[in-house]
């Protein structure tokens, strides 16, 4: 048994120490690469939900909060483009028509504290803890989908080996010698 282990042992060493050489050799795999921002993940929308009530509660206006996220938040870029139309004086709701959907969920937050001039940022937050709810609730309902999902590949597979391991030795047990 202790030879298995220092077998193992010897072969995970030479395999690290051999993966260590290699990468000491190539220049490529040392050297960091830049991922274009495309390629980047979306923020959550309660995130950027709590990044908007940060920046309004350091009296920001809305096209400043805009502009900020769109250029600084991955995902988000086109709310730079109505960051500039509502500069251009464009109204709300033509401003907003061509941003993706997932952009768009920070509209109706953002549209009272445009439209009536009110703080807004206990709304934001608000709308960050809801948005959160609903992302909970969607995962537990996934987290659902996938037990019931998973019955059949584990049955396919713990029942052959519980009547290979557990029922087959038992019958012959019980057997009359042959």
């Amino acid at each position: 048994m202790i030879g298995y282990l220092m077998v193992g042992a010897l072969a995970g060493l030479s395999v690290w120490l051999w993966a260590g050489q290699a990468g000491s050799r190539s220049p490529a795999v040392s050297r960091v690469r830049e991922v274009p921002a495309t390629v980047l993940p979306r923020e959550p929308v309660p995130l950027v939900l709590e990044m908007c009530a940060t920046l309004l509660e350091a009296g920001l206006p809305v096209r400043a909060v805009l502009e900020i996220v769109g250029e600084n938040v991955p995902g988000y870029g086109p709310l730079a483009r109505v960051s500039r139309a509502l500069e251009l004086n464009v109204e709300w709701d033509r401003a907003w028509s061509q941003v993706p959907a997932q952009v768009l969920e920070l509209e109706p937050a953002l549209r009272f504290t445009q439209l009536s001039g009110a703080p807004a940022a206990k709304l934001l937050r608000s709308s960050a803890g809801s948005a959160r709810k609903k992302e909970v609730r969607q995962a537990e309902a996934r987290g659902a989908e996938f037990g019931v999902k998973l019955v059949i590949p584990l049955g396919l597979c713990a029942l052959p080996a519980f009547i290979c391991l557990g029922v087959v030795p038992i019958v012959l047990a019980l057997l009359p010698d042959f």
